[in-house]
């Protein structure tokens, strides 16, 4: 399964890099006068051609037209900065606006390359604890945890839409509807917590409710997509409230997780409980509060994120790495054994380079009356001192 994910990501990140599509910005619908512009997109192309809703499109480059496929296809023909020659059939005058296309809005490539190495490396870590600990339960379930996150950063689609573009673009929306429940569920049951309230029969018969909004807003998206045909122009409209609620839901799951595992780490009473909770609280806050305060809720509220605010999302790969420390717990000492002899190590390292520097100046006006020429020989001096003295 993590291979098949990995060629579909490789093979998105291609898509992304190699397609480039363009655009009029019109959103072009039949109806019984013909090939109707239902939207015109603000500071498109065609609101700047001048092409106004309910214009009936007659031809294109004064090639007839009679269904939105004819537009669309001579749009695929085309390239950036091209100008294209409509002719459109306005309050029973006919009108010719030239169109200069433009590509279609793809956000930010950069940072797609970024994210989509972050949730590489948050499915690589789920794989590698899965094989290391195949014995525990609980690293399935965060295996599952990392797929989700994957699929929300590596999945984007390119706006194609062949059989590739459709899994991708379905993937990112299931992947970012399941990682709310499925990281809450995680923070109930891990690490164990033998008098907690989801190991009563209440509790486990309730867990299966906690996915039951992403199925809700999946079952939306799916309803909407497949009358597409039919809603026009309120398509846009209700994708973006769909996109809307879908955030608002991420946020709350990546919070209300935090919001248990602190009010769990003042009742554990294992030590090595209470360090696995320490480690993802840490993680978690890290990683989510500042992607979900600095962008999430400025864009759920309508507003323009600042400026950089869309980078806290790489943030997001704390949080996987976290759980990682955690689950393989039988490492969790050591761990810290390393940072404290790192930092240790450290410390030795600077009062030995002191120490040498100290020396090279005691010989030089010692022995040498502070004359540098015989520098190489002061040198090694010191260095045999030093190499003589410290064991680390």
């Amino acid at each position: 399964m993590v291979v098949a994910l990995l060629v579909v990501a490789m093979a998105n990140i291609r898509a992304r890099a190699t397609w480039h599509e363009v655009e009029d910005g019109i959103l072009w619908a039949a109806a019984p006068d013909g090939v109707v512009a239902r939207e015109v997109a603000p500071r498109s192309p065609g609101a700047a051609a001048g092409v106004q809703p309910g214009d009936v499109l007659e031809a294109v480059n004064g090639t007839p037209v009679d269904r939105p496929a004819d537009v669309t296809a001579r749009l695929h023909a085309s390239v950036r900065g091209q100008t294209i020659v409509y002719t459109l059939s306005r309050t029973r005058t006919r009108e010719l606006v030239t169109v200069r296309l433009a590509p279609i809005p793809s956000g930010a490539q950069g940072l797609y390359y970024v994210l989509a190495s972050v949730g590489i490396f948050s499915l690589l870590v789920g794989a590698s604890v899965r094989v290391r600990r195949p014995d525990n339960p609980a690293t399935l379930h965060f295996l599952w945890l990392t797929v989700a996150f994957f699929g929300m950063l590596a999945f984007s689609f390119s706006g194609r839409f062949d059989t590739l573009d459709w899994t991708v673009y379905w993937g990112d929306v299931w992947a970012t509807l399941l990682l709310p429940p499925l990281f809450v569920h995680f923070t109930l049951v891990f690490p164990e917590r033998p008098d907690s309230w989801v190991q009563s029969d209440a509790g486990r018969s309730s867990l299966p409710l906690l996915y039951l909004p992403a199925l809700l807003l999946g079952g939306a998206r799916v309803a909407t997509l497949l009358r597409a045909h039919d809603q026009g122009a309120a398509l846009s409209t209700v994708v973006l409230l769909l996109e809307r609620a879908e955030l608002v839901g991420l946020a709350a799951g990546l919070l209300a997780g935090l919001v248990i595992m602190l009010r769990s780490l003042g009742r554990v009473r294992s030590v090595t409980a209470r360090r696995q909770l320490r480690w993802i609280v840490w993680g978690t806050a890290l990683g989510a509060v500042p992607f979900a305060l600095g962008y999430t809720v400025p864009y759920v509220l309508g507003f323009t994120p600042p400026r950089g605010a869309d980078l806290t999302a790489v943030l997001l790969g704390l949080v996987p790495l976290a759980f990682a420390s955690a689950l393989v717990r039988y490492r969790l000492m050591d761990v810290e054994v390393i940072i404290k002899r790192a930092l240790v190590y450290a410390a030795a390292v600077a009062a030995i380079a002191a120490i040498y520097a100290v020396l090279l100046k005691l010989a030089r006006e010692v022995f040498f009356g502070g004359n540098d020429t015989h520098n190489s020989v002061i040198a090694l001096l010191a260095t045999l001192v030093v190499v003589l003295l410290s064991r680390p």
